[in-house]
């Protein structure tokens, strides 16, 4: 492929990468599965646009004085300016920052409502306590079957690792997470608290195969815990190395 001056075409990272996988695992598995991780984009916008604006920005924070959690603090959006980057590495990269911002934005705004106990007192009070757990049953539902089918099919061509749900509510019922609740809205926050660690450790999985690149510095930024793993924004070809030799910079090893 040929610049418009004469010489070549730089190689886009996400193809860098994308040729990794092809010659561990082949083309088909390599093009099935990285093609479908692009429909989870419609999941991430509908947790962004019912459980982290709607449910807490419009409805839980101003009306009990919860805490606001600022986006921009978690959703970070700057490997797109990693030097040499072509309009698509641009997409993939700024898609996993904002995947992995979402969810794990969502996942500590449900850690503070876990929290507090907002449903004692006067009956509003509890009314749009009502209505917020209402609301979280149907969104939660609807996206962790959504979530569980779709990581299936990636996986099974990938070969990631299936989250564990019973090891996390093992957990949370030996933390007693969600204690000061009812029982019914108990279960209901520990159901959502699931999906998201179960989204969170499929993201893991994908970003560190897939855009094994930090982001900037910044003291205000909220990073996943797996970052620690990634690799300096210059060194591409070093992660492109581990790639090749492993097919992700995670502890987590694919099991093809």
């Amino acid at each position: 492929m040929e610049s418009k001056d004469g010489g070549k075409a730089p190689k886009t990272i996400v193809g860098s990468i994308f040729n990794t996988h092809v010659r561990r695992i082949g083309i088909p598995r390599t093009f099935i599965g990285g093609g479908l991780m692009y429909l989870s984009f419609l999941e991430f916008i509908f947790i962004h646009l019912t459980s982290i604006i709607v449910l807490w920005r419009w409805m839980l924070s101003p009306f009990f004085g919860l805490r606001e959690f600022r986006i921009r603090d978690y959703i970070i959006l700057d490997r797109g300016k990693i030097e040499g980057m072509t309009w698509l590495d641009r997409l993939n990269c700024e898609f996993c920052g904002y995947a992995n911002g979402t969810a794990r934005l969502w996942s500590d705004q449900l850690d503070a409502l876990a929290a507090a106990s907002l449903g004692k007192g006067k009956f509003l009070r509890k009314l749009v306590v009502g209505v917020y757990a209402l609301l979280l049953a149907l969104f939660s539902a609807f996206n962790f079957i959504f979530s569980k089918l779709l990581f299936a099919v990636i996986a099974l061509f990938l070969g990631y690792h299936w989250a564990s749900t019973k090891a996390t509510r093992e957990e949370l019922r030996a933390t007693n997470y969600a204690g000061g609740w009812s029982p019914p809205m108990r279960i209901l926050l520990r159901f959502a608290k699931i999906y998201a660690q179960t989204l969170s450790t499929n993201l893991e999985q994908i970003e560190s195969s897939w855009c094994p690149l930090k982001h900037l510095d910044s003291p205000t930024a909220v990073l996943p815990l797996h970052h620690r793993n990634f690799l300096d924004r210059k060194d591409l070809a070093g992660a492109l190395e581990l790639l090749k030799k492993d097919g992700t910079v995670s502890p987590r090893k694919p099991r093809y």
